[in-house]
């Protein structure tokens, strides 16, 4: 019978390094959707929870916004330069 060897498994750098980017990613994409729901003209209830939404649920939330937010209709109106 073999003895219990109580030494972690050794672990593969570039699994960290895919996971730190990944999260990288996640976090740039929540910053962008956050930006963009509180430069909205939706009311304060509304900016309220989607910036819940987004922060509670990172990947779920993003997804989410970008595929119902109906930003179009929200977006700030910008004033062209002639």
């Amino acid at each position: 019978m073999a003895p219990i060897s109580s030494a972690p498994a050794p672990i593969d750098p570039s699994a960290i390094y895919s996971a730190s980017l990944l999260s990288l990613i996640i976090l740039i994409l929540d910053l962008i959707a956050l930006a963009q729901v509180l430069n909205s003209d939706r009311t304060v209830l509304s900016k309220f929870l989607w910036c819940l939404l987004i922060f509670l649920f990172p990947i779920f939330g993003i997804i989410i916004y970008f595929m119902f937010a109906d930003r179009e209709r929200h977006r700030l109106r910008y004033i062209t330069i002639p």
